[in-house]
């Protein structure tokens, strides 16, 4: 394709003002990758440079990318991003880019239009239209960039899914905020508040703010207050930081607690741990270890008290992978992951298959919270009473029982004082046999005070409350409701209601 007359005008005044070749083909508007992968051949066979030409000095930073787009900067950025990607070696087979520039690079554009159309006497029209086709400085670098960043680190770009790998790419100019301030004087910004201190002064020249700032700003004034102001070339870009990261990945199942003396999650008290480990330590910390995880952040549907065992099918978990380096998770590591947790512990052990979550599945485990229903398993004992004079035939007969609940005092110093309304579905109670306390270690000479109550509720429910009636602070209780005095000695939870994972 042959280059226009306007085009080379346009051009040819772009090199006078030490763009590079790349950033000229911008300007014009051009799309075509192999004028930005070769542009001085493509310059020559379009016509916009003479063949004998060999007048190029890429050692010069190109006063409107800064350098960005040309090879000395480009070969910097990829020998940089192949030892970040080394040095953190994460096994994604794909990656994309984002790139973060300089603002002043679109004050330098905007510049430049307004300066050509002066010098080469533009229409309004054809100003327009120059503006239009230009061609971002991200846009053309990822074109260039993409192919070389592939053979330097050995994966491929997938910006359609988009890779849950990203690489960041931060590139700074020092002279930034010194051509940005030069806004702040137009007087059709009206930002005269900004030459005060302001507790975020830094704002003031995010891309956001001096992009809204140009808006406000006619092309006359702008170009008023710009043509005095001495756009260095002397230093280039620099790359101030290369960002790897992956995007969490989460791994769900279900546990279960089998010791009255293990806190769900690290128990601390004025900066101390309180005791040696917990769930949240025996299930993650392995999981953690073996996907290189950053951190780890522990989800379950609800949580049980320490001294609260959960049994039978288990409690609903998931946890939060924070930039893990191991991404390909196969069925066969999370097979081995089970085998490795249940073997270190039997305070804990995972009753299902582990799973890697979608995010489908981890809002099920959220509105799980609220709709679910839960069964419990509780050992209470009469104070006042015995199975001789008592009868627990009514709790059997029962069926949805609505109750309401103030904050237990046991955690109002972490929960506001609130009045909740819950549900009891339903409830089956039986008397203990003398053989039974036996096995849970309980010395009595009279067994006939203590019955087991199965209690099948609405999420949320406080059960030791329930039971005991927390000083009045549940309505009924099932004090209340058998008219006698009872404590709760033992709970386990037996069920939750939720298809998981």
């Amino acid at each position: 394709m042959n280059a226009t007359e306007s085009e080379k005008r346009i051009f040819n005044f772009l090199q006078l003002q030490n763009c590079c070749l790349r950033c000229c083909f911008r300007f014009v508007g051009w799309r075509t990758l192999d004028c930005y992968e070769d542009p001085i051949k493509y310059a020559k066979d379009a016509g916009y440079i003479k063949a004998e030409d060999t007048s190029f000095n890429d050692e010069i930073p190109c006063i409107t990318c800064l350098g960005i787009l040309q090879n000395k900067t480009q070969e910097q950025v990829i020998g940089k991003i192949q030892v970040e990607v080394d040095k953190q070696n994460y096994d994604s087979g794909t990656f994309i880019c984002a790139l973060t520039i300089p603002v002043c690079i679109s004050v330098r554009e905007r510049f430049l239009h307004i300066q050509c159309a002066t010098q080469l006497n533009l229409s309004e029209d054809a100003l327009l239209d120059f503006k239009v086709k230009l061609q971002s400085v991200k846009d053309v670098w990822k074109w260039i960039m993409t192919p070389k960043l592939e053979l330097a680190i050995k994966k491929q770009v997938d910006s359609m899914t988009p890779s849950p790998f990203l690489i960041e790419i931060i590139l700074t100019y020092k002279f930034n905020e010194k051509e940005c301030e030069t806004l702040l004087l137009c007087k059709g910004t009206n930002n005269t508040g900004n030459k005060r201190k302001r507790k975020y002064n830094e704002n003031r020249f995010s891309r956001k703010s001096i992009e809204t700032l140009m808006t406000k700003i006619i092309d006359k004034e702008f170009f008023q207050y710009f043509k005095a102001v001495s756009f260095d070339t002397s230093d280039s870009i620099n790359v101030e930081n290369i960002i790897c990261s992956h995007s969490s990945i989460f791994i769900g199942g279900r546990y279960n607690k089998l010791s009255r003396e293990l806190s769900q999650t690290p128990w601390f008290i004025n900066g101390e741990k309180k005791m040696q480990t917990s769930v949240q330590d025996i299930l993650c910390n392995p999981i953690a270890e073996v996907t290189k995880a950053q951190s780890i952040k522990f989800l379950s549907s609800g949580r049980e008290d320490v001294d609260v065992r959960n049994i039978y099918s288990g409690r609903p978990f998931a946890v939060e992978l924070v930039n893990p380096r191991m991404t390909k998770i196969t069925e066969e590591l999370l097979s081995n992951l089970v085998n490795k947790i249940n073997q270190s512990s039997k305070q804990v052990q995972i009753t299902s298959n582990l799973k890697v979550l979608s995010k489908y599945d981890l809002k099920r485990l959220k509105e799980g919270e609220n709709i679910k229903t839960k069964f419990y398993r509780a050992l209470c004992v009469c104070r006042n009473a015995s199975k001789n004079v008592l009868s627990l035939e009514k709790l059997n007969d029962l069926k949805r029982v609505k109750i309401i609940q103030k904050t237990p005092v046991r955690v109002l110093h972490r929960r506001p004082l609130s009045p909740r309304e819950r549900l009891i579905y339903e409830m089956r109670a039986r008397w203990v046999e003398p053989q039974e306390l036996k096995k849970l270690d309980i010395n009595t000479e009279d067994a006939s005070m203590f019955f087991v109550l199965d209690i099948k509720t609405q999420a949320g429910t406080y059960v030791k409350e329930f039971v005991h009636g927390d000083f009045g602070r549940t309505k009924p209780s099932l004090c209340d409701i058998l008219n006698v005095e009872i404590d709760i000695v033992a709970l386990d939870v037996t069920g939750i209601n939720l298809n998981w994972p």
